[in-house]
């Protein structure tokens, strides 16, 4: 098997697999592993190199994707950089190493594989514990989030979305709770069992962290996990339980939406590079990097000289002239168009203190998930008031002024929806809500692609499975994405 590479970041040496398959390693040397998990400062150092991969997954390829997949971004036709090019065109190469097929499914599994070793070392450390468990609990509870959040991202780039079949018996992907060895070969699941796992892991990881102080915004959390099983119910189609998650985390009032006039600190201000406290209410779970590189999202879509993808004039005028979430695209005259500040920087700021923060999830999302629950449980008054949060801090009005009007059901949806992708544009999610939605891709005329539409369904909406993991794993059903 290929899945992954295995690395530990933390520790700065590589254990890299002489296999060929990315979900196979080689087994770490027994002195080493048995060092490294001797106690829980072990399994703490572990799971940090974790967060390292986890976050280079999110700000890479991953994270550049969701966005560029779908309707709102135009990739500069001028520039001969040709980095992530065939995911705009939805022409596909198996062993593509410019675009996501590749890279996606290697740094996604790379960093389960790191995560599983945190996660299957805890046996071996509890004996050690002398009665003091928190630390324990703490750094098992992260764990499963995390591996159930890297399941989730990868079965969105490479399975089609969960309700594609009636009960969800389409191709899921591998999900390793265990890093095979390279004699074993792991199949896909199905997408219900794939999300089975995901949702088990975000359950343990609530179950260890729910009775535990909550740690700072760059960790994954029990209020994280209840957020993100949102999310995860929305996109299953079980609308209660994602008004159950949602309304559990808002109703605590520990993640109030940002005031108009913070919106933009929100992403860009320096300080929550180092000042962990000083993260934006709002924000539920972010993670952060030190450094941008030329491969992250900082420079692919907010590099105010070299910038490769922006918002399409189609999206921005979607926009209000008031509304706060226009002022996140700084028109650049030079070009004419405008990059997102989600992942840029103040202009004064030197390129080493850049922020790159990755939301994982926001409070804001959480009104979405729940207006569109609400609606789809034909409870629309309710999802009206969701959508009035929203729409009265972009125009910095009070509440009580903003009127959510609608002729039928239907109408309601529409302005859901486009609440959600004015909200959340740029944060690496709507392509997987086209597919969701069940609709097809229009990205306009101009749009510069190969392909400019896509129409539902289609094979085209997900990556193919690596030729190198075809070619080592005879357990893995390929996808029938092709190269036009």
């Amino acid at each position: 098997m290929k899945l992954f590479k295995y690395t530990f970041t933390a520790l700065c040496f590589s254990l890299v697999s002489c296999g060929n398959s990315f979900l196979e390693v080689e087994p770490i040397g027994q002195l080493g592993k048995e060092q490294l998990f001797s106690n829980v400062n072990g399994m703490r150092d572990a799971l940090m190199g974790s967060y390292n991969l986890t976050s280079r997954f999110f700000q890479s390829q991953y994270g550049i994707y969701g966005d560029l997949r779908g309707d709102d971004v135009q990739r500069s036709t001028t520039s001969a950089q040709n980095y992530m090019l065939t995911d705009y065109n939805y022409n596909f190469d198996e062993e593509d190493g410019t675009g996501g097929t590749m890279a996606i499914w290697s740094s996604g599994y790379e960093a389960l594989n790191n995560i599983n070793n945190v996660i299957n070392s805890a046996e071996g450390i509890r004996p050690t514990l002398n009665g003091n468990s928190d630390d324990f609990n703490n750094y098992l509870g992260q764990s499963h989030i995390i591996r159930g959040l890297l399941f989730l991202s990868l079965a969105n780039v490479y399975a089609q979305h969960y309700t594609y079949t009636a009960d969800a018996s389409h191709p899921g992907i591998p999900i390793p709770i265990v890093t095979p060895l390279p004699s074993q070969s792991l199949p896909r699941a199905s997408m219900k069992d794939t999300y089975a796992q995901i949702i088990k892991d975000m359950e343990t990881g609530i179950q260890y962290l729910d009775n535990l102080r909550p740690a700072t915004r760059i960790y994954a959390s029990s209020d994280a996990a209840k957020a993100l099983l949102s999310r995860i119910y929305l996109y299953m189609g079980r609308y209660d339980e994602a008004i159950q998650y949602a309304s559990e985390v808002l109703s605590k009032a520990s993640y109030p939406l940002v005031k108009n006039e913070e919106y933009k600190d929100m992403f860009i201000a320096e300080g929550q590079l180092s000042d962990y406290n000083s993260i934006k209410s709002e924000v539920i779970w972010q993670l952060n990097l030190n450094n941008r590189t030329a491969n992250y999202m900082s420079t692919f879509y907010s590099d105010r000289s070299l910038f490769l993808a922006y918002p399409s004039k189609a999206f921005l005028n979607f926009f209000d002239a008031a509304d706060v979430r226009k002022s996140m695209f700084e028109l650049q005259p030079s070009s004419g168009n405008s990059i997102s500040l989600k992942n840029a920087k103040n202009v004064t700021i030197p390129d080493i203190n850049w922020p790159v923060n990755f939301k994982v999830i926001r409070s804001s999302e959480l009104y979405l998930n729940r207006a569109e629950a609400y609606y789809h449980t034909r409870q629309y008054s309710l999802a009206a008031e969701d959508v009035k949060m929203l729409r009265a801090r972009a125009l910095n009005k009070s509440i009580a002024d903003v009127v959510v009007q609608y002729n039928s059901p239907e109408e309601l949806l529409d302005q859901i929806k486009m609440e959600r992708r004015k909200e959340l544009a740029f944060e690496g999610q709507r392509i997987y809500d086209i597919m969701r939605y069940k609709e097809s891709l229009n990205r306009g005329t101009n749009c510069g692609s190969a392909n400019c539409d896509v129409t539902y369904p289609n094979d085209l909406f997900i990556l193919p499975i690596p030729k190198a993991e075809l070619d080592a794993n005879p357990s893995i059903k390929p996808n029938p994405t092709v190269n036009k």
